[in-house]
């Protein structure tokens, strides 16, 4: 990483949210567990949006597909149409193995967001890019490789359909659980899908089956959101990876939700964030934080309070150094600008 701002490039901030209610919680809890943070989305997300477009920020709102639908009855026939879905060996892993009508119809907030998508994307300067489909697990095994191909290229094509709904063409992924492989990027490559946001560099965020998910990282990563264990993770521009001419745009910080429990942390880790935006406004290099919608489901007045400090950081740093907002979208094509004008 470039140690001086060079006088041609500024720092970026990049915010992305992972959109995805309960399509992207359905094997990890119940609606008795999460459903009010789930509920809470319809306040937060425009609430999010206010926030956003009073002070102009860009943000990637990376989307599952299944919640753009408008109805029941629309999104079961776009499901009927998906000929190759994913068999995983773990069925629990598939969105579709938990679809059920009468689940959709008693919680319909919970499933289906068209609303919401429109509200984001008739927001200025706000990319709607892609979740996947079905929230699909690109590392969990399935019964078969060709299985997988044909899958992974049927969520990409359902994903398409019904994006352009709203008349977008997506060109940004971020996979569920933060989950590629080599031959997803290449079916996304030949879509059209020009940037993807890879994982912080470092061994405790590599990208990792469920299973691999064990308590003792989860407990490392935790504490690394109040404390500086890994680094400040801000990218150079001519140095983000490309993998199979995909511009992959990594993470920078996960934005936690605020706590009750630990609010006597919460100082610490907001300090963990303004330092490393600091860092990459002074080295002219990106960071990138992101979080989901639902994880401002509850607590909305210390989550947004606490989105806000960050912001007005970030108008700071853009009238002491120029610092810039863009989305995942616009900061590849920068990138790929720079990266091509020193080649």
């Amino acid at each position: 990483m470039s140690m001086s701002t060079p006088a041609t490039q500024q720092g970026t901030l990049v915010i992305s949210l992972d959109f995805e209610l309960m399509w992207g919680m359905f094997d990890k809890v119940t609606h008795e567990e999460y459903g009010t943070h789930l509920d809470g989305v319809w306040e937060a997300i425009p609430l999010l949006l206010r926030t956003f477009r009073d002070r102009d920020i860009h943000a990637t709102w990376a989307t599952v597909g299944l919640l753009m639908h408008e109805g029941v009855e629309n999104l079961f026939q776009s499901v009927t149409l998906v000929k190759d879905k994913p068999h995983f060996e773990q069925p629990s892993y598939s969105a579709y193995f938990h679809l059920h009508k009468e689940t959709v119809e008693k919680f319909p907030q919970r499933y289906l967001a068209s609303e919401l998508v429109r509200a984001i994307v008739d927001t200025p300067y706000q990319e709607l890019a892609s979740h996947t489909f079905a929230h699909f697990y690109c590392k969990e095994a399935m019964a078969d490789t060709e299985n997988a191909k044909r899958s992974w290229e049927a969520d990409i094509q359902a994903q398409t359909k019904v994006s352009s709904i709203f008349q977008r063409e997506m060109r940004s992924i971020v996979f569920p659980r933060n989950q590629w492989t080599s031959d997803a990027l290449v079916a996304l490559q030949e879509h059209g899908y020009k940037v993807y946001r890879g994982t912080e560099s470092h061994l405790l965020y590599r990208p990792r089956k469920d299973s691999e998910q064990h308590l003792g990282l989860r407990g490392l990563r935790l504490l690394d959101a109040y404390l500086n264990l890994s680094g400040h993770h801000t990218y150079d521009f001519a140095q983000f990876p490309q993998t199979e001419k995909l511009i992959n745009v990594p993470a920078s910080r996960f934005l936690r939700p605020y706590s009750r429990r630990l609010a006597w942390l919460e100082p610490l880790k907001l300090a963990r964030i303004t330092s490393a935006m600091t860092h990459a406004a002074k080295h002219g290099e990106v960071f990138h934080l992101w979080w989901h919608p639902h994880n401002f489901g509850v607590h909305q007045k210390e989550n947004i309070a606490q989105l806000t400090h960050l912001l007005d950081h970030f108008a700071q740093l853009e009238k002491q150094y120029g610092m810039t907002s863009r989305t995942m979208y616009e900061l590849s094509t920068h990138a790929r600008a720079q990266i091509d004008a020193t080649t």
